[in-house]
């Protein structure tokens, strides 16, 4: 989304996906097909490397990581079925195309600029965490999928920074692990006006709806088991997960519902929130965290988003559920205004092309 604003605002901008998936939306270019030989994925990551580095003026990397792979401690999921031997020549290859990426970047010649967006568990370490996730073990079982600790992670922000001449985090708790001149920047989000947009559901039954992508960072087994309490008081509570399903099929889910609950143990929220505030929904989460500094005081004053944790989830949904239609629509207003007002993806791509250009300035390279 962000590369389709910046070429209405007249960028000649290319965006690539490394490989087709159900969410890969408005993607010119696709690194290779899922069916692609190893030789072909290989070879046209390096050929898109030489590209970028050495014909771009601005290169954008997203998802806190190169183009070329980067390995943690961990069996990456690439690895799955292969030996040791097998393994060790493919992290030694990885790692030769990371360093003439990082060599590339370097190069006198190359006056481009980089950027490097991180979006989540690219960037996140264990102390992003509130305190009692930390305790519990939460956070360091979360960290642990990026490698055996925080090391993993550490190696490759270091890499990554060493390239980087402006840095953006889209969760605020990130900015506590990355170098001090990063910044947060809201998702983009293109709201799109719709009849369907302010129903207000009359069933009999009170849907909620949860999306776990991962169960532990979600909190699923805490909504689940908030839900199962509630159900044994009012039966006519359903809970739907919608899980494994493509975007356009998920879309289809959050319009049956009357409720949706993002997460409750990260401390922000993601773009599945921004997606059920458009539809008018009522969105549970939990926001809390030292993070939340770096996020602008009028933001998080205008934020609709109602807070929980697993101690006051309950009493959140019941909330929800006493909520008159008067009360329901003036919240679904609110959600349209935040999105409008916090996330909208013109702004913030102007945002974006204006660093652009900043960045060139100082590096005596004016193209944009």
């Amino acid at each position: 989304m962000l590369s389709y604003y910046e070429r209405i605002l007249g960028l000649d901008s290319l965006c690539y996906s490394e490989s087709y998936n159900p969410f890969s939306i408005n993607t010119n270019n696709l690194l290779y097909h899922n069916k692609s030989n190893i030789f072909n994925r290989e070879l046209n990551r390096i050929i898109l490397t030489y590209k970028a580095y050495l014909n771009c003026n601005v290169l954008h990397l997203n998802n806190g990581q190169f183009i070329t792979p980067h390995f943690g401690n961990n069996i990456h999921p690439h690895e799955l079925g292969i030996n040791h031997v097998g393994r060790f020549f493919i992290r030694f290859i990885a790692k030769i195309l990371t360093q003439t990426e990082m060599s590339l970047s370097s190069l006198r010649i190359n006056n481009r600029a980089i950027f490097v967006t991180f979006q989540g568990s690219d960037a996140r370490e264990t102390q992003c965490f509130i305190e009692k996730y930390q305790k519990n073990n939460v956070a360091k079982e979360l960290v642990s999928r990026s490698g055996r600790d925080n090391s993993s992670i550490r190696v490759k922000k270091k890499s990554l920074t060493q390239i980087a001449h402006k840095i953006y985090a889209l969760n605020p708790d990130l900015l506590e692990v990355l170098p001090e001149n990063a910044e947060f920047l809201p998702y983009l989000y293109s709201y799109k006006p719709t009849h369907s947009n302010f129903n207000i559901k009359q069933n009999a039954d009170f849907i909620i709806g949860h999306a776990p992508t991962h169960r532990l960072g979600k909190g699923t087994d805490i909504v689940i088991n908030v839900v199962q309490s509630i159900q044994r008081k009012f039966p006519n509570i359903k809970l739907v997960l919608i899980e494994n399903l493509s975007h356009k099929d998920a879309l289809k889910k959050y319009r049956e519902i009357d409720l949706f609950i993002d997460q409750l143990i990260i401390g922000w929220y993601g773009l599945v929130a921004l997606e059920l505030l458009a539809l008018g929904k009522p969105v549970i989460c939990f926001v809390k965290g030292k993070g939340l500094r770096f996020v602008p005081p009028q933001m998080l004053r205008d934020l609709p988003i109602i807070n929980a944790d697993e101690i006051t989830l309950e009493e959140k949904i019941l909330e929800v559920m006493n909520m008159d239609n008067v009360q329901k629509g003036n919240l679904a207003d609110r959600g349209i205004e935040f999105l409008q007002n916090w996330h909208n993806p013109q702004k913030i791509a102007q945002r974006v092309v204006d660093d652009y250009k900043v960045i060139l300035s100082q590096r005596n390279f004016a193209r944009v």
